[in-house]
Parts: C-alpha cells; sequence; structure tokens
C-alpha cells in the first residue's frame, strides 16, 4: 500500500527510511528498513489540519509567548498539549522487536520508557507492555505520564530500581543527556541485571543540546560523544564503533525513522533524520567470545563536538 505522505508541505520524504549518504559494510550488515504506514500517515494528517486551524495557531502562539518567560519549552509543552511527537506505529516497533503480534500478550511485561516527555511516543509500547514505568526531568511532563497511568521513576535515580524489566528504552535522550556516558553505563548495569534489550533513538548527525541539567545551567553535556564526520551515516557507524561496543552492548539492528514534530502556520509539520538502534547487553561471561565487528573504515577526523 503507498501513502501520500509528500501531502503535508514543506517535507519531502525520501530520505525518511533510507539513508542519503552510502553507509560503511558494518551499519549496512545492521540496517534493518522501515515503512511507513496508516499510523504514520494519520499523524501527518491531523498535523496538517492543525495546521491549517488559523483560531487554533493563533491561541498556540499566544500561548508559547506568555509562558515562555516563565517555564521552559518543554514545560510549555507539557501544560498546553502543544508540539506532539511521533516517531513509530505499534506495527513498525513490532517488527523491530520481531514480535509476533498474533501469539504475543504483554501481560506481566514490563518496559522502562528513559525521558518519556508526555508519553505521546511511550504509548505506542501500550500493545506490547502491561507495566510502564518512565523517568522525566519536567515536572509538567511527569504529570501527564501519571495522568496516563504510567509509574514514573527518579530521573536520577531510576537505575537503583531492582524491578526487572523486559525492555529499557531511550528515545532521543542520549544527545540531550547532561552525561552521555553515564547513561550509557546505567543502561548497560540494568539492562544486564534484567537480561533485556535496550533501545536508543537520536536525531543524527549527533547536535547536543541538555535543557534540564542536575549540574547545573550548561546546555553541554559533561563529555562528547565520540562521533566523527559530518554525514548521518558517519555518524552511524561511529555511534556503534566508538559508543554502543565499548559500553558493552552488541547493536542487533538499526533502522532509519523520521522523527516528526506537529507543526504551525508556517508547516504542516517538522521533521528530523532519527536512527533507532536495538541493543543487547553483552554479559562479563560472554565478552571472552566478543571481538570488535569492525575496523573503521571512514577516514579519520576530529571528533564531532557541535552543539545548538
Amino acid at each position: 500500500m503507498s501513502y501520500n505522505l509528500e501531502r503535508v508541505h514543506g517535507l519531502n520524504p525520501t530520505n525518511w527510511y533510507q539513508p542519503e549518504n552510502e553507509l560503511t559494510d558494518l551499519a549496512r550488515q545492521l540496517f534493518f528498513k522501515s515503512n511507513p504506514d496508516e499510523t504514520t500517515q494519520h499523524f501527518l494528517d491531523k498535523s496538517a489540519e492543525l495546521s491549517d486551524n488559523y483560531f487554533w495557531q493563533t491561541i498556540r502562539n499566544l500561548g508559547v509567548m506568555f509562558l515562555s518567560s516563565i517555564y521552559s519549552k518543554t514545560d510549555i509543552n507539557g501544560i498546553t498539549g502543544f508540539g506532539n511527537m511521533f516517531l513509530f506505529s505499534e506495527n513498525q516497533m513490532a517488527k523491530l522487536l520481531d514480535i509476533d503480534r498474533s501469539n504475543w500478550s504483554p501481560v506481566g511485561k514490563k518496559v522502562l520508557d528513559l525521558g518519556a516527555g508526555n508519553g505521546d511516543i511511550t504509548r505506542h509500547l501500550e500493545a506490547f507492555y502491561s507495566d510502564i514505568y518512565a523517568t522525566e526531568l519536567s515536572s509538567r511532563m511527569r504529570k501527564r505520564l501519571s495522568s496516563k497511568g504510567y509509574k514514573v521513576l527518579d530521573a536520577l535515580t531510576w537505575d537503583q530500581t531492582d524491578i526487572q524489566f523486559d525492555l529499557i528504552t531511550a528515545f532521543n535522550l542520549l544527545d540531550r543527556h547532561y552525561s552521555p556516558q553515564k547513561l550509557l553505563n546505567d543502561l548497560w548495569r540494568v539492562s544486564s541485571r534484567s537480561k533485556c534489550r535496550v533501545i536508543i533513538s537520536l536525531v543524527l548527525p549527533v547536535n547536543h543540546y541538555v535543557e534540564f541539567n542536575p549540574n547545573g545551567k550548561s546546555t553541554r553535556p559533561d563529555q562528547f560523544l565520540k562521533v566523527q564526520g559530518k554525514t548521518y551515516a558517519d555518524h552511524v557507524h561511529y555511534m556503534i564503533t566508538n559508543e554502543f561496543e565499548p559500553a558493552k552492548f552488541r547493536v542487533v539492528k538499526w533502522t532509519r525513522l523520521p522523527y516528526l514534530c506537529e507543526g504551525d502556520m508556517n508547516h504542516s509539520a517538522y521533521y528530523l533524520p532519527d536512527a533507532m538502534f536495538l541493543l543487547e547487553p553483552i554479559i562479563a561471561n560472554e565478552e571472552t567470545n566478543t571481538t570488535s565487528s569492525t575496523q573503521n573504515t571512514l577516514p579519520t577526523e576530529d571528533i564531532n563536538k557541535t552543539e545548538l
């Protein structure tokens, strides 16, 4: 079935699901191609309707203008319900996780979504996990998560929980986290204890920006992700070899998805190129049998340390 993604003004979906640059052998071997579906189209069509609603957009602009002097952008979205996001559908997630939905029961299964925001993306996990846990630093967003029935854990001490999870996710959090290395270490420790997989997604090329920093007001992380090059394909490769493998994760597969946001009077929706990685923690007794899966095949360049 084909989808008319082009109907959303200002967006070209040509490379939403396929990298525009040539991948390294490693990245190509691990690549899993996703495809658009009805849920993606529905989000875009609904966003287009909101964009064309002059009254709604006027109220939105006035509300943001008034609240921006008091609250952060994330808190404003939590208060107003603006800025809803879309990353994946239930069917797309099922294919990534190799879930046969005809034989799958969510009963008793637990997922933890880190940095869950308002829960718009998290809710697509409800079909697979009956118990949804979440973390979020924004107090306004935490209220929204609780209102949806999610169990909210402390964003700074979640790694100390003794809950056994079936999946841990960090959607578009790593490049927004005040300490990416700490996050990766915590993810490995909790996932290895739970013996579960991890999903990490982030917009590429990497562009760090920290909105909530418990260590101060800096918008920079304490350490930049060790990516090289300037393209999407470059950063996919180096996320695998310089970040996930050293953090003791095996990359099972990865896919490219459009990270979509509701638009405004100028555009029906906004798009960023996202990479979603399915990871497995390498447990101690497995490490002796595991060697690095690649050699760096891209030209050596200075580590990219871009920021907004």
